[in-house]
């Protein structure tokens, strides 16, 4: 377990607690979720991983404040189950993640003729298998073993070991909603910068805090309503990240976004939210577009 007081992103002290199990209401919500989603084991870390989520005043940030060490996040994610198992889940791309693909070809035609892509923490394969359709030459890795591999031959190369790519680079790296499981999003993007190819493009994206699904209750409803999991379900989001802070995080990193005529060429969209999101930060996205500086 390690304890993170300060912001992991900005580094600022002022920092508040959001919510924590303070209450009967809420303990039996967290027993509730640890027992549908993993079978009870989260029960077990209460003396030891309190679910404390604090906020930085100065970007916004939301995280654990007591995090699990590598052996607890494994163990979690070993015994997790659906909480819908009825709902059947698609393993083929979805037509947006077929036009993101699309759009990111196009961006890297003068890079190679056949570009080669990392699907970072690539779950169970949609997008490694939209940016196969598009071309890519793609490698996915996926640390959960049980992820990513149900066909005998999924088209591509999936790995579960970051040793396994010692040595190797790569035109265009994907993080799809990776950084809020780990315990220390910086740490995760020094090390990507030496899987880049010189002009190499990073995508990341993951959800924003700011415009939760469960909306202006988001801290009511936490940590689980009882059919859902939450925007900061413990211990599987670990941060909780706004526009500024997506950003601040790449930028510590040593990565700089994409000049913006390229963006507006193949982002207009995008772009006018990012804008928007200048003004009324909810209305943001949480995604960017970056380039190791």
């Amino acid at each position: 377990m390690r304890t993170v007081e300060d912001c992991p992103i900005c580094c600022a002290d002022r920092v508040t607690i959001v919510v924590a199990l303070d209450d009967a209401d809420r303990s039996a919500r967290f027993h509730d979720f640890s027992q549908a989603k993993y079978g009870g084991l989260l029960d077990g870390w209460l003396d030891d991983v309190p679910p404390i989520v604090l906020r930085c005043w100065q970007c916004g940030h939301c995280w654990y404040k007591h995090q699990p060490s590598a052996e607890q996040l494994g163990q979690m994610y070993a015994a997790g189950r659906r909480l819908l198992p009825e709902v059947k889940l698609s393993r083929e791309p979805s037509a947006p993640m077929n036009d993101e693909m699309a759009r990111l070809r196009k961006l890297m035609r003068q890079s190679a003729k056949r570009p080669s892509l990392l699907d970072y923490g690539s779950g169970y394969g949609r997008w490694a298998r939209a940016a196969m359709m598009e071309g890519f030459e793609v490698t996915a890795y996926e640390p959960v073993v049980t992820r990513g591999g149900e066909a005998e031959d999924p088209g591509f190369e999936l790995v579960h070991d970051l040793a396994e790519l010692q040595g190797r680079r790569f035109n265009l790296i994907n993080l799809e909603q990776v950084l809020e499981h780990v315990p220390d999003p910086l740490t995760v993007l020094l090390q990507i910068r030496y899987l880049c190819l010189p002009a190499a493009v990073i995508r990341i994206t993951v959800p924003n805090i700011l415009r939760a699904p469960e909306g202006r209750a988001v801290w009511e409803l936490w940590p689980f309503d009882g059919i859902s999991p939450h925007i900061m379900a413990p211990f599987e989001h670990l941060h909780g990240f706004t526009p500024t802070s997506l950003l601040l995080v790449a930028n510590r990193a040593g990565m700089a976004r994409l000049k913006e005529p390229v963006l507006w060429r193949h982002y207009p969209l995008d772009q006018i939210r990012r804008l928007v999101g200048a003004w009324v930060p909810r209305l943001g996205k949480t995604s960017v577009l970056v380039r190791p500086t």
